[in-house]
């Protein structure tokens, strides 16, 4: 990091750029206070004369804002479009001024004015680095849509964000816009001797780019030395292990990869985009490792090779996409056919990254449905020969017809089985007094084999039952509100929590036992830093109201309904089962995985417990063993160490503890096409799921993983922001809540289920961009019926 022109007033800087450069910075024209004070009418007059007729800009240049040591960025007022008249030039000058917020102002105080550039398309603010820590990215945040200059220093209107790499190489480069944008802030920097800016800036249509402002970024005295060269010698491996990565694999179809945080087992839903080591270890055990792909291969899916479905980038976790695309092609099918749909289903995401999280529903053909003849050749027309659209849609009936098999052989019945062999087994135990080692190893197996696997089937089982409602919608058999009626109609384990919970606050059960029941519950299931129900203390207080569930009714198809469900699935070539066999099957998936999840998590609880007491005998916290992973303790339950114990789990908490400090600083997107996506990485946009219905304007608050229940008054009558769709989060819902806003999360997923039970209107996966506003802002504005939430900034 280089620091060396000392910079002045905002007004002065962009004088002295002008003077010393060739940048396009449009005339300046300082206006100080005393002068302003002893004749304004001289001054207008003389800004008139300036610029005739033309619209300006009045601008604060305070001597409190944007030097070395204090920004203020946004603090004083701008105004924008001012015509050139003395009423309108007074009434402005004026509004600056009186922002400064002094009773009498300083004589050397000043503001500045410009005539406003015309026929701006781009508007933005470039941060050489990050805020937060100084890690080498900039930070290019702009609006290409609304024609102002003014939305984002003003926080208003549509605008993206992007992070480039500083070292990136020009062939990174997909935009030559953005590639423009890093080398006009590159000009500035090496004009300044400074490379840790905020620069304001925009384009014309003619493509030149012009200054508004620039300053000093204040915060580099928080920012570590060393972080450009840890990021840049781990940014290398990174790119070695992505060349390698995305190389064809020989057991697997599919000629290149995509990586993606929320595809499939979505991780970043689960585990949140920079997990601890031990939650993604963890996660890895249980899940990612071997199990996902046992469930699938059990269900019909192919039997596939030795991969792994997720890996970590500087311990980030993504999902390996290539790999997924290869687990949803039923077994048997020709090789043929295999490589030109993964290859197609991966172009497709390739050019429709934003589909990263729905790629059961609009990339990959995982199932038979009521639309598989239309959706296919819409998406992709002429991939296949008929003979060969013959033979994958004969295996996917096959497949599917294998799955609504509610038989006792069925693969439904025997995962519902397994989890009440689980369950039995959680009631018959209690933690142990010692051997932990040997008691996590035990619960971890048995997670595996009886929690697990089965919730990965019943989980794909749902995934094929919401497709079978929704492509139902989509051929017009049903509507949406059928289906809302028929999902209030399912009893989940959900409802059971809340409504238990209402008779604690009654008095009519005790605490006690409802702890018994729900105290496993955690927001985030992975997280040992996130308390479970059982270790809040204030679970039971502050409670304003109860939440009222939607009433649980009463759900029967009509006779034409079922008429119509019968002739579709006649037509799928699924004509064996009825449509009351259909929606039996579907209540039974959706219940079934919302209660499996329910009960497999009491191990993974029960496990980190454990990890907490068997590290306290090391005088290890919480905090500490979240450093580890769950590989490293449980290695020396069979592996004698050859040092000092303590010592060397010291020595992996430390190793884990800057893995996690590495991947906090590295900038990562969402989706990862190939190796220079780590260098150019745009902010995650996603399409809301907006569920229930109705309007609520009120405050956000927000809420993390590891926030207690103490102190949660204001969470009445407030909408909250939390960023996954946990189970463990269920508690908000005693709280008064007007509605609920999450970063990750599907229309399926568990925040989804649990606002249409209350009817409570909800934006479900609203991606970084519009949770980082909602969070930011003082209050908003969540409307279900026209789809929209909006982030109302404090000045509102």
């Amino acid at each position: 990091m280089t620091i060396n022109y000392l910079f002045s007033s905002k007004a002065k800087t962009l004088k002295w750029l002008k003077l010393n450069s060739q940048l396009s910075i449009p005339s300046t024209t300082l206006v100080y206070a005393k002068d302003w004070c002893k004749n304004p009418d001289l001054v207008i007059d003389q800004i008139i004369q300036k610029y005739p007729n033309k619209l300006l800009a009045v601008r604060s240049s305070s001597s409190m804002e944007d030097n070395v040591s204090n920004s203020a960025a946004g603090a004083y007022s701008s105004v924008l479009d001012v015509p050139s008249s003395p009423e309108k030039i007074k009434n402005a000058i004026n509004k600056v001024f009186n922002s400064y917020g002094m009773s009498s102002l300083p004589d050397t105080e000043e503001l500045f004015v410009q005539p406003m550039v015309k026929n701006i398309v781009v508007s933005g603010v470039i941060l050489t680095r990050v805020l937060a820590d100084g890690a080498p990215y900039y930070i290019i945040n702009y609006d290409d849509e609304s024609g102002r200059t003014d939305t984002i220093t003003g926080g208003i209107g549509v605008n993206k964000t992007v992070s480039v790499y500083r070292n990136v190489t020009s062939e990174c480069f997909d935009s030559e816009r953005l590639s423009r944008f890093v080398e006009f802030a590159r000009r500035i920097e090496k004009i300044c001797r400074n490379d840790a800016l905020d620069i304001e800036f925009g384009m014309d249509k003619k493509g030149i780019l012009y200054l508004f402002q620039v300053r000093p970024i204040c915060s580099t005295k928080n920012w570590k030395k060393n972080t450009d060269e840890l990021i840049k010698k781990r940014i290398s491996y990174v790119v070695n292990f992505l060349n390698t990565c995305f190389k064809c694999k020989p057991m697997l179809y599919g000629e290149k990869n995509i990586l993606s945080v929320m595809s499939d087992w979505n991780p970043a839903e689960i585990l949140g985009v920079t997990p601890h080591p031990l939650a993604a270890s963890l996660y890895r055990s249980l899940i990612t490792r071997k199990v996902w792909r046992q469930a699938r291969a059990f269900m019909g899916y192919r039997n596939m090779p030795a991969e792994e479905l997720m890996t970590l980038i500087a311990g980030r976790p993504y999902i390996d996409v290539r790999t997924s695309f290869n687990s949803f092609l039923p077994e048997g099918l020709h090789s043929q056919i295999a490589e030109k749909l993964v290859n197609a289903w991966l172009k497709r995401l390739e050019n429709k990254p934003e589909l990263h999280d729905k790629v059961e529903f609009e990339i990959a053909v995982t199932a038979m449905d009521f639309c598989f003849n239309s959706y296919f050749n819409k998406r992709y027309p002429d991939l296949l020969s008929q003979q060969e659209v013959l033979e994958f849609k004969q295996h996917l009936c096959l497949l599917t017809s294998r799955c609504l098999d509610l038989s006792v052989s069925g693969s439904i019945a025997q995962a519902e089985r397994s989890i009440a062999k689980l369950y039995q087994k959680q009631q018959k135990r209690h933690l142990p007094g010692e051997s932990y080692l040997c008691h996590i190893v035990h619960y971890l197996e048995e997670c595996q084999t009886l929690g697990t696997l089965p919730f990965s089937i019943l989980a794909r089982h749902a995934f094929i039952a919401e497709n079978f409602l929704k492509t139902a919608i989509d051929r017009g058999v049903l509507d949406s509100k059928r289906v809302a009626k028929f999902k209030r109609s399912i009893t989940t384990i959900s409802s059971s929590i809340s409504s238990d919970f209402a008779l604690v606050m009654k008095g009519e059960e005790d605490k006690s036992l409802f702890l018994s029941k729900y105290g496993h519950l955690r927001p985030m299931t992975y997280d040992i830093l996130s308390p479970c129900y059982s270790n809040r203390g204030a679970l039971f207080d502050n409670i304003n109201e109860l939440p009222t569930l939607n009433p649980v009714v009463k759900f029967t198809l009509s006779k034409k309904e079922t008429h119509d469900l019968n002739l579709l699935l006649h037509e799928a070539g699924l004509g064996k089962y009825s449509s009351i066999c259909l929606f039996e099957y579907i209540r039974r998936a959706i219940a079934g995985r919302e209660y499996s999840k329910f009960i497999f998590t009491r191990n993974i609880s029960d496990i980190l417990e454990m990890v907490t007491l068997w590290g306290e005998s090391f005088g290890f916290n919480r905090e500490d063993l979240a450093y580890l992973t769950i590989d490293t303790i449980t290695a020396w339950n069979n592996i004698s160490l050859l040092c000092d114990a303590k010592e060397y789990f010291q020595r992996k908490i430390e190793e884990g503890r800057e893995l996690y400090s590495l991947g906090k600083n590295m900038q990562l997107g969402y989706i990862v096409r190939s190796p220079a996506d780590i260098f150019i990485i745009p902010q995650h946009r996603s399409a809301p799921n907006f569920i229930g219905s109705g309007y609520t304007e009120a405050p956000f608050v927000f809420l993390n993983a590891h926030s207690s229940c103490e102190d949660l008054q204001p969470l009445y009558k407030a909408i909250i922001c939390i960023e996954n769709a946990d189970p463990g989060y269920d508690w908000i819902f005693t709280r008064g809540i007007q509605g609920l806003v999450t970063k990750f999360g599907g229309a399926n997923s568990h925040m989804a289920i649990r606002c249409a039970e209350y009817g409570l209107p909800a934006a479900i996966g609203v991606g970084d961009k519009l949770f980082s506003e909602c969070i930011t802002a003082s209050k908003g504005v969540l409307n279900i019926d026209n789809r929209t939430l909006k982030a109302y900034q404090n000045a509102h």
